[in-house]
């Protein structure tokens, strides 16, 4: 009988797994479910703007009959999307479904991916203490359903570049994996790929592994040789999924950059946009086709006219810009912070324009904001989280830093916007009635959060407002 004792102890194990991976399965399973019905609810569109941009770019890898990554051709595009675009577009001949059909699901998988597993799995390991039920897990799917389920219907490289560097956040966590360590590599350089507005988060994944290893450096159980396999691992990771943009880009256009737009100068061009924008829609109707709907910002267009050619053409020359005139930049800058955490539309190609915006959109996804921001900045909210590993939260900050430079879209800020679900919705919120106090002392923190709050609503309606008023449609 003594004998047989760690048998049993072996075979609890796997079922304690299974258990802990419950509510990530169940919570994915439901989440799909519920969204693949918002989506298909919503019935079949068109595929305006970038979407059909990275549908007709999917045909670009045969060429004369043969299959190769270096066919890819576009001086503005990274491969990634188009890649994925052209497996979808096999589908749909397998399956005889619409292109809609396939897409929605597509979008369907990356929405509960992202809202039940991925996050969740990032929030546990910023804060170890606290873990996310599936109730928490449906609440952040349901908050991208409603925020965000307009874009169910495109194929956009936004979800699926923001799923892949969420995957490699939560890889480079398992430091001591090479299966992990090589899954980051990949998943990073896919997502820059994809968005390469994402490029200043990679450095941080080897600061995340640092830090990991620094954690465990007390129990010595990893070599140093074994630590190294698992760098080099990621690296080439990173290095594969870069290559085949690296080497299409000198095929066509004499470049080994592996960041997509260097043929095309979509970095001056953005930065250009960025100073006299403040925010960036775009208006799609099946008779109009996509046309823009830029908001101006007459403090950036009156700096683009002072620089030479009217439009900025190195990076040198921006910074220059900032450093003449940092209180403009300064200002320029918040404008697209708020503008681009404005959630006007739950979708990236408005059909229907309501007075700037939807109201019932626009105030939860500020109130979501300042709720966030409550939990940072109020001490007894942060503390209530117990002990952080800020790291993972700043990897997310930083894939928005080079976005909040060019002409803001609300898609651009993805990665603050999860963040800020996560902060509300990570478990341990205090209360802001005291118990041990009486009268207004007793309520003193509640009426100081909704002073607050009003103070808060009061400048970004100013600045939203201001926006509003210079949009052209």
């Amino acid at each position: 009988m003594t004998a047989l004792a760690p048998a049993r102890g072996a075979l609890k194990w796997p079922l304690a797994l299974r258990l802990d991976l419950g509510p990530a399965t169940a919570g994915f399973a439901l989440a799909f479910t519920a969204t693949l019905a918002v989506a298909m609810i919503q019935g079949p569109k068109l595929f305006y703007g970038d979407s059909g941009e990275y549908w007709s770019l999917a045909s670009t890898f045969t060429r004369n009959g043969h299959f190769s990554l270096i066919n890819f051709e576009s001086p503005v595009r990274g491969y990634g999307m188009p890649l994925i675009a052209h497996l979808l577009g096999a589908l749909v001949k397998t399956l005889s479904w619409s292109q809609s059909s396939i897409v929605k699901v597509f979008n369907a998988l990356q929405f509960s991916l992202i809202g039940a597993v991925l996050v969740p799995q990032i929030a546990e390991h910023t804060w170890p203490e606290r873990k996310w039920n599936l109730v928490r897990r449906l609440a952040l799917a349901a908050l991208l359903i409603i925020f965000w389920s307009g874009d169910l219907n495109y194929p956009l490289s936004d979800f699926p570049g923001l799923a892949l560097v969420l995957l490699a956040i939560v890889a480079v966590a398992h430091a001591d994996s090479p299966g992990w360590m090589l899954t980051a590599g990949a998943a990073s350089g896919l997502a820059v790929d994809m968005r390469p507005a994402y490029l200043p988060a990679v450095p941080m994944l080897l600061v995340i592994v640092g830090l990991t290893w620094w954690r465990r450096r007390a129990a010595g159980d990893t070599s140093r040789i074994h630590q190294a396999l698992c760098v080099a691992l990621l690296v080439i990771g990173f290095a594969g999924a870069s290559l085949p943009q690296s080497l299409a880009s000198h095929r066509h256009y004499r470049s080994w950059s592996f960041i997509p737009g260097g043929p095309a100068h979509l970095t001056e061009e953005q930065l250009t946009s960025g100073l006299y924008l403040q925010r960036y829609d775009t208006f799609a109707t099946p008779a109009r086709g996509a046309a823009p709907m830029p908001y101006f910002d007459t403090t950036g267009a009156n700096l683009i006219s002072e620089q030479p050619g009217q439009g900025i053409t190195s990076v040198g020359q921006y910074l220059r810009l900032v450093e003449e005139h940092p209180v403009a930049i300064i200002g320029l800058t918040a404008r697209h912070v708020v503008n681009g955490l404005d959630m006007r539309y739950s979708t990236v190609y408005v059909e229907h324009i309501d007075s700037g915006g939807h109201l019932w959109l626009r105030v939860p996804g500020f109130l979501l904001v300042f709720l966030a921001l409550v939990r940072m900045l109020w001490p007894t909210a942060r503390r209530s989280l117990g002990p952080a590993r800020w790291h993972y939260p700043v990897a997310l900050l930083l894939c928005c830093v080079t976005s909040v430079v060019t002409a803001i879209e609300t898609r651009y800020m993805l990665p603050v916007w999860l963040l800020c679900a996560m902060l509300v919705l990570t478990p341990g919120w205090p209360s802001p009635i005291s118990k041990d106090r009486r009268g207004l002392r007793r309520v003193r923190t509640l009426i100081v959060l909704v002073a607050a709050y009003l103070a808060f609503m009061a400048i970004v309606w100013h600045v939203v407002s201001g926006a509003t008023a210079r949009v052209l449609t």
